[in-house]
């Protein structure tokens, strides 16, 4: 397996801890919008819902690495089921995914920004670790 193959099956990997971080996040942010409402700091909402739309963007920038590794690493032995859903996003929306340009570093960077925005979020509302 070559590296492009590789970063393609690490993203198709790491796009799936944006399913758990959007729960947590949207948690968080009914938690924030209720304490604003009691008389608590806007600001917490508004960094609740940035965690929780990069929880959402980490899930979009690891498919389109992926997506966009899997297509450059196509003929170099992609495992069997990114080969398939490769094929099906192809047959989807083939121009989508030949101007996809992937961003690997961004992709892995953008789950460990939602984290540490929940966690401060997190810190706040329920003053863990004070």
């Amino acid at each position: 397996m070559n590296d492009v193959v590789r970063q393609a099956v690490r993203h198709a990997r790491w796009r799936w801890v944006g399913a758990p971080l959007l729960f947590s996040g949207f948690g968080l942010l009914g938690i924030a919008v209720y304490r604003s409402a009691l008389g608590g700091s806007f600001w917490v909402v508004a960094l609740s819902a940035l965690g929780t739309g990069l929880a959402l963007a980490s899930f979009g920038a690891n498919h389109d690495a992926a997506m966009g590794l899997a297509f450059k690493g196509r003929e170099e032995g992609l495992p069997r089921a990114l080969k398939d859903e490769l094929g099906e996003e192809l047959e989807k929306d083939r121009d989508a995914v030949l101007a996809l340009r992937p961003a690997p570093k961004v992709a892995l960077a953008i789950p460990w920004v939602a984290v540490s925005i929940q966690v401060w979020v997190a810190n706040h509302l329920f003053g863990l670790g004070a």
